[in-house]
């Protein structure tokens, strides 16, 4: 009997991503069946092809959003990865200019500042949850800022974010006219900055401003990609986030380690989106009838693009499964994806993740875990489970040991 894989298995989420079977997948048929009927890619090289042929293979979020296809939705909902060549490529250059070094530079104060409350915050706190007060407000902070919103609109990013509701578009089913809330509250803000004499925001400007093939994007096309910039930006990015303040929070020799030689911090971040990818695995559509990895697909056949499966393997890293802080080449790896589609934000999510760090290592003496407390799997995936944490401010334990 051949082997089989369920990416989207609920259980995973409270188990761990099954490895050791991903592992015997990569070996023994890395180009599987899963139960949906869709066909799981397991290898790099394998999953690398997919991602960069993007003219053979498209990305396609219609599953995702409860939609069959990119061909039930019209076309102005499509979102950045959705959209084809070479139009794709025109919208894209509006995230690059959103999101490039230059605008991550600008926001390096902001993104300390705002750690620094938040850690500000939960010490406050008889047991803070290093999810809820750390991990899921920095992005949805962050965004907001470069988006020149109120920063109370982050809350609502957070809530969007826990119930679901950022994954949805407005032809998903059962969401209102108007909707969903993500797509109803931009749709105010553009017509807010359309009333203006000139927009308020450079992003905004980019959107209303260009013009593609002669024609202006209409408004439905900017909010659509507002909206994906803050699924992406908000939804994906506390994945990373979370990752790699629990995995400190849970290791006290890891979180010593950086305490004392801060030059790990970006090798750490860098091993966590390989190893514990945030983004476990991308969907694609064959559209045309080829080969990958030995493997025969037909045109309209689907693909669970297995990232994390990638970023462990064999073939491409020594000690796949170990964590290690001693890579040759710390950013071999394909948790932003690759090839055109490679994600327009992955600066500004390791800006964040490097920052978020370089806080706690500033302000805290230790982190620890709460005994009789079952904490989520590393990776969790997108997983809403709370991580509280006992932490011990700078200074106090070297007060503590001082006194008589």
């Amino acid at each position: 009997m051949g082997l089989t894989y369920d990416p989207h298995d609920p259980q995973n989420l409270i188990d761990g991503v099954p490895f050791a079977l991903l592992a015997r997948i990569r070996r023994d048929e890395p180009i599987c069946p899963t139960p949906s009927g869709a066909l799981y890619l397991s290898r790099r090289s394998d999953v690398e092809v997919v991602l960069k042929d993007v003219d053979t293979f498209h990305a396609d979020l219609g599953p995702m959003t409860g939609l069959a296809g990119v061909e039930v939705i019209p076309a102005d909902q499509w979102f950045l990865s959705e959209i084809p060549e070479p139009r794709h490529g025109r919208i894209r250059r509006l995230f690059n200019a959103s999101f490039g070094p230059h605008r991550t530079r600008a926001m390096t104060e902001f993104v300390t500042v705002t750690c620094n409350g938040l850690v500000d915050d939960m010490l406050t706190k008889t047991l803070p949850d290093l999810h809820e007060d750390y991990a899921m407000p920095i992005p949805s902070l962050v965004m907001a800022e470069v988006l020149g919103l109120p920063s109370d609109i982050s809350r609502s990013f957070m809530d969007w974010s826990f119930d679901g509701s950022l994954i949805e578009r407005p032809a998903s089913p059962g969401v209102v006219p108007g909707g969903p809330a993500v797509q109803a509250y931009f749709t105010e803000q553009l017509a807010l900055q359309r009333s203006l004499s000139e927009p308020t925001n450079h992003v905004f400007s980019l959107f209303m401003e260009t013009e593609i093939e002669g024609e202006p994007l209409s408004d439905q096309e900017i909010v659509t990609e507002l909206h994906f910039m803050i699924q992406a930006g908000v939804h994906t990015t506390r994945g990373l986030l979370i990752h790699v303040v629990q995995r400190l929070l849970e290791s006290a020799e890891l979180f010593n380690s950086l305490q004392n030689d801060r030059t790990l911090i970006i090798p750490f971040v860098e091993e966590t989106l390989r190893h514990d990818s945030p983004v476990q695995r991308v969907t694609r559509r064959c559209m045309r009838p080829t080969t990958v990895g030995g493997t025969e697909m037909k045109g309209g056949e689907w693909l669970e693009v297995g990232i994390a499966s990638a970023n462990r393997d064999e073939e491409a890293y020594a000690d796949p499964e170990e964590f290690r802080l001693d890579r040759q080449d710390p950013r071999d790896h394909l948790a932003f994806g690759g090839g055109s589609h490679v994600c327009p934000g992955a600066t500004l999510a390791r800006m964040e993740a490097v920052i978020a760090v370089g806080v706690l290592l500033d302000r805290l003496d230790s982190m620890s875990t709460v005994e009789g407390v079952r904490y989520p799997p590393i990776p969790g995936s997108l997983s809403h489970a709370p991580v509280p944490a006992v932490l011990v401010p700078a200074g106090r334990r070297r007060e503590s040991d001082s006194s008589p």
